[in-house]
This record gives structure tokens, C-alpha cells and sequence, in this order.
């Protein structure tokens, strides 16, 4: 009885979002760097969160799973994650001799765990795991159910496991208008970068993207 008047005045609804607000306070200052605008829909899962870097209007979906005991997860300005985002940094390795559970981390080559990078105005849909040393060029759009094993270029459309580039958001052109608006100068891709890669992931694979997208 008393319960139920508890959540009929709103106490007991007071006293749970007191608790989350305090937990979340507490989670949000261990990360290794993340901007008051940025947000993290719970639950998800962090292992290394000191190496979790979120930066302005940057947000991560629930059910997500961060490996990054030994390498950084960076989510540049502007991008997202819809839910069950996975980031791995790290990478099992075999040594002669050594069952594969009895391998620790400090065994590991140096090179093992490597940084994943995302770079700005990037839209990550749904249940997308990205592996280790992966580039998430800017203004990239990864589809849902993605497997991303390599870099990808800038404003590019990818999809699959392994994740392969299929369009691009924009032709060089337009991105160069956009950038015009969003970037300073300094900041800005040359069109000629720009048009190497229209060419080379895209108008120059155009058959093969047919056939693997029908």
C-alpha cells in the first residue's frame, strides 16, 4: 500500500531518476573525453571507457558494445549511432606453444589494438560493428547490419559484411558547395581528392555495385 502511494505521488519516480542522473554523472566523467552536448542512450556496454573520446552533438544509441581496452574509439562532431553499435579496437592473436585463453594482453604485439576513428557528419544505422584501425571518412553513412573491416572515404555510402562502398552522398561537385558552408577553407577536401575517390570506389566499380546490391 504504501508503494503504491509512493509512485501514485511520484515520489518513488523521484528517488529512481535521482539514482539514474547520479550513475550517469559518474559514467559521463570517466569516459576520456565527452562534450556536454553529446549523449548516450543506456544501457550499453564500455570496456576502456578512458578511451572513449565523444565530442560536440555526438550521440550513441542503447545496446551498444565499446572494446577499447587498449586503443581509442573517436566519434568526431555531428555523428551518430542508431542502436547496437559495435566498436572493437583490439584483435586475438595465436603464439606457438600458448592455448588462446592463456594469452594476455600484455603478450600482444604493440600493433594489435588500434585506434577506430569517426570522423564528422557520420550517420551509423543500426547493429553496425566496426573493427580495429577502421576510418569512418566524414559525411560517411554506414547501413545497418554492417561489417566495416576497412577506412572508408569521405561521404561515401557503404553496405554488407565486409562493408563495401556502394554510392556517394553527394557527386564531388556538391560536396565541394556543402563544405563551402560547413567547413572554414583550411578545413575544406580538394576536388581533386574528391573526384579520385567518385572514380575509383564508385563510377569505376559501377558493375560490380550492380551486382551486389540486386
Amino acid at each position: 500500500m504504501e508503494l503504491k502511494k509512493k509512485i501514485k505521488n511520484g515520489t518513488l519516480f523521484g528517488i529512481v531518476l535521482s539514482f539514474y542522473k547520479r550513475y550517469f554523472a559518474c559514467r559521463r566523467s570517466q569516459f576520456g573525453y565527452i562534450h556536454s552536448s553529446a549523449f548516450v542512450r543506456y544501457p550499453i556496454t564500455i570496456k576502456g571507457i578512458k578511451n572513449v573520446f565523444m565530442y560536440e552533438n555526438t550521440s550513441i544509441l542503447s545496446g551498444a558494445t565499446i572494446l577499447t581496452t587498449r586503443a581509442r574509439f573517436v566519434l568526431k562532431k555531428n555523428s551518430g549511432a542508431a542502436e547496437g553499435l559495435c566498436v572493437v579496437t583490439g584483435s586475438h592473436i595465436s603464439i606457438p606453444g600458448k592455448w588462446l585463453r592463456d594469452i594476455t594482453d600484455d603478450m600482444k604485439p604493440a600493433d594489435a589494438d588500434k585506434d577506430v576513428i569517426i570522423e564528422e557528419d557520420v550517420w551509423i544505422a543500426a547493429n553496425v560493428t566496426i573493427l580495429a584501425g577502421v576510418t569512418v571518412g566524414r559525411g560517411a553513412e554506414v547501413g545497418a547490419g554492417s561489417v566495416v573491416r576497412r577506412s572508408i572515404p569521405p561521404y561515401s555510402i557503404v553496405i554488407g559484411n565486409p562493408a563495401k562502398v556502394v554510392g556517394f552522398k553527394f557527386t564531388p561537385e556538391e560536396i565541394v558547395e556543402h563544405e563551402k558552408i560547413v567547413y572554414m577553407e583550411s578545413e575544406r577536401l580538394p576536388l581533386d581528392k574528391l573526384e579520385y575517390n567518385y572514380n575509383k570506389y564508385f563510377i569505376n566499380r559501377y558493375k560490380i555495385i550492380k551486382e551486389f546490391t540486386k
